[in-house]
This record gives C-alpha cells, sequence and structure tokens, in this order.
C-alpha cells in the first residue's frame, strides 16, 4: 500500500507557540486573545483549556466561567510567524515542503519509495520529532498520510493531539467510510444540509455512487473534484501561486476620516506592491474598498497592463478615490488582481523608468534596515498602522511586514 501526501497540522498553534515562549504558561490552560477585552472571542486555546470546553470563537467572560483558572494572552503575530519559518525550516530537513496551506499547516509530496506505507510513516515519526527537538517540546503536530492532500487531512484529524495516520486508498472504508461528510475540509453547515437532504451523510454515500449523481449533489464541478479526492484521486495540486494580493485594515478611532483613511490606503498600496515585486510577480488590476460605520460599502476595481509600480497605482487608487462619500470609514481595503506568474512581464509602453527605480532603492533599503525605514511623505503619519496580520491566504514575511 502507498501514500503520497504528508500533512503536517500545528497542534493549537497560536497557543502552543506561547507555551513554548513562557515555560510559566505549560500545562496550564490559556487562551490566545486579540486583545485583553471581556466581550472579545478566543483566537486559539491550548488543550488544557479544551477540556473545559473552551475553543475558537469562546467569548472571554464565558471562558472565565467554563475555567476560572484561565490565562488570557494576548495574540503575538510576529512571533507566530517566526515558529512557522522554524518549523518549515526543521520539516524540509526530513521531507521538502511542497505547499504552505495556512500558518499551522503544510504539506510534503513523496517520491518513489517514500510512497511506500512503513517508509511514509516512519517520514512522519521524523517530522514530528525534528520540529519537538529543533524548534520546541511544546510544538506537537497532527500528521496525516493519504493518496491526496484532502484526505491526508482528515488523517490528520482523526488523532489529536500529537497524532500519526495513515489512509491508503485501498483503507478509505474502512478508516473513514463511517464518518460525517462534515469532516470534509471545505463541507460547511450549509453544504452539510445540502448532501443530507440529498441523501449523503457519512463518506460511504459519497462512494457508493456514480459520478454523474456526485456531481447532481454537489451542483458544480468544483465540488464534483472534491467528491473524487474522497475517492482517493489526485489533482496534482502542487502549487501555491495566489491568484490575487489582498491587504485590508480596520482602522483606529482617530483615522476613521475620509483623509485618515485614504493614509492607510496608500500605506496599504505601498505594501501591496512591495509584496509583488519581493514575489516577481506583477497585477493587472487594483480593487479598493472602503466599509462605513453604518456598514455601507464603497468597492470599485481599476484594469490596467501589468504593473508593479507603487506610484503608478496610487495615481490610479486617487482617481479612484474621489467616488468615496464623507461617511464615517470604518474598515478599508486593497487587492491586487490579474497576478502573472513569476518572471512573466510583457513589454508597456507606459513603464516608468524613474519610478521602477526608485521602487528598487526603497524596496532595497526597506530589506536591509527593516519594514519603514524608508516610507512616502503621504502615509508618514500612520507607520505604526496597518501592521501585518496572520491570514489563512497569506503568511506575511518577516523583513517587510514587520517592523
Amino acid at each position: 500500500m502507498k501514500v503520497k501526501w504528508l500533512l503536517v497540522d500545528l497542534n493549537s498553534f497560536f497557543a502552543s507557540c506561547e507555551q513554548q515562549d513562557d515555560p510559566s504558561l505549560r500545562g496550564r490552560p490559556i487562551a490566545v486573545v486579540p486583545m485583553m477585552a471581556e466581550n472579545t472571542s478566543v483566537l486559539a486555546a491550548s488543550y488544557e483549556a479544551k477540556k473545559f470546553g473552551i475553543k475558537t470563537g469562546t467569548k472571554v467572560f464565558e471562558a472565565r466561567k467554563m475555567c476560572p483558572d484561565i490565562k488570557f494572552v494576548s495574540t503575538g503575530h510576529k512571533k507566530y510567524v517566526q515558529y512557522h519559518h522554524k518549523i518549515i525550516e526543521a520539516v524540509h530537513k526530513v521531507c521538502p515542503v511542497e505547499k504552505v496551506l495556512s500558518i499551522d499547516e503544510m504539506v510534503c509530496c513523496l517520491m518513489g519509495r517514500e510512497q511506500e506505507l512503513e517508509n511514509a510513516l516512519e517520514i512522519g515519526r521524523k517530522v514530528k520529532q525534528i520540529i519537538l527537538d529543533e524548534v520546541g517540546e511544546c510544538l506537537t503536530s497532527s500528521v496525516g498520510l493519504g493518496p491526496n492532500i484532502t484526505i491526508a487531512k482528515i488523517a490528520s484529524d482523526l488523532q489529536k493531539p500529537n497524532g500519526l495516520v495513515a489512509i491508503p486508498q485501498e483503507q478509505l472504508v474502512q478508516k473513514i467510510g463511517h464518518l460525517d461528510i462534515n469532516i470534509i475540509s471545505g463541507v460547511g453547515p450549509n453544504m452539510k444540509q445540502r448532501l443530507n437532504q440529498k441523501g449523503f451523510r457519512t463518506i460511504n454515500d459519497l462512494l457508493s455512487v456514480s459520478e454523474s449523481q456526485l456531481q447532481n449533489a454537489w451542483g458544480s464541478i468544483v465540488g464534483l473534484r472534491l467528491a473524487k479526492e474522497i475517492r482517493g484521486e489526485d489533482f496534482q495540486r502542487t502549487t501555491n501561486k495566489s491568484s490575487t494580493f489582498s491587504h485590508e485594515h480596520v482602522l483606529p478611532p482617530d483615522l476613521r476620516t475620509r483623509a485618515g483613511a485614504y493614509q492607510i490606503i496608500q500605506k496599504l498600496v505601498f505594501k501591496g506592491c512591495s509584496r509583488l515585486r519581493d514575489a516577481k510577480r506583477k497585477a493587472q488590476g487594483i480593487g479598493l474598498s472602503v466599509r462605513f460605520m453604518d456598514h455601507m460599502k464603497f468597492e470599485t476595481s481599476i484594469q490596467f497592463q501589468q504593473s508593479d509600480d507603487s506610484f503608478f497605482m496610487m495615481r490610479e487608487v486617487e482617481k479612484a478615490y474621489k467616488q468615496v462619500s464623507n461617511q464615517k470609514p470604518i474598515k478599508v481595503g486593497i487587492f491586487l488582481f490579474g497576478l502573472t506568474e513569476p518572471g512573466v512581464e510583457q513589454f508597456s509602453f507606459f513603464d516608468d523608468q524613474k519610478s521602477n527605480k526608485l521602487n528598487k532603492v526603497i524596496d532595497l533599503i526597506n530589506d536591509k534596515h527593516g519594514a519603514n525605514s524608508i516610507v512616502s511623505a503621504a502615509h508618514l503619519d500612520v507607520v505604526g498602522e496597518a501592521k501585518a496580520r496572520i491570514s489563512f491566504s497569506h503568511i506575511p514575511d518577516l523583513k517587510r511586514d514587520y517592523e
């Protein structure tokens, strides 16, 4: 029997990072929160806290009632990114990381004899151990092995914390056939309800019908592909390139003005373009969004010939921003779309050579001396705002995104 993919899922990652960083937190219930406020929600709970029923989304005041001894810790985004990169470096020594799925998940593609079940399990054990040895004893992981990433993800979820589970294609029915379909990543409450209404409740139900019945049940090609993956098919998902780059920021009270919002937008544009250049990619459009206190939202997008020029993008956004009303803004965002493949570009009559040179100089200085060593005077007053935050689609860069 063989497996192709190895998925590493770090257990209670944010909380484990805090326990690794502060020995006094080890062995006790802790919860990571975005800020110290009773009405905020838990971002991550340690396994000691999970025993009391505390989980992601639990309100702080509710967590106190459930576990009076719980310790709350403010989130440390930069710390988590540092641990993330250390873990990737450690895993690489055992098996090359093919794809990063999120801040706490990554996959490796096994080759040749590595795919043989016993060899794959041994690689899984080595991956788990090297993380503990080289990154930290609190950073346990659950490793899943399967014929594709979807099955490997299910395998990693079957034994937490600190698990190691393999599901070869020959054992799909035996190991996961009886499980509820909501264990499949991508099946949320609405999709679960829809599939339940069509008679699909367990994974066995998905394994026992024709392809046409599957497509009819899921209602889309994407759904059919996921259903095929549950049967063990692999669609060679071996790239980690985003089709868009996006950045957004909730405005602090003193910047909830039309002018204040624009300053933050300028910083987001410069950050996004710097990220483009770092990835050796260009965008063919930029989108702008502004959300207001009354929940109304302004959105627009501008298309152009491919560019990574911060100053060109800013001029385009400036034109678009003239359409924004004088209502009180609370959140702004930009997204760059139509991204080229790394290193691929077309000649443009509109390239500004002076801007290109200036962008390169700014990048070099900020790379060498740290983010925001040199910034546009237009957003000098908001240098401390719009710092990097972790999302599941973008792991911040330590050099560019943090001061």
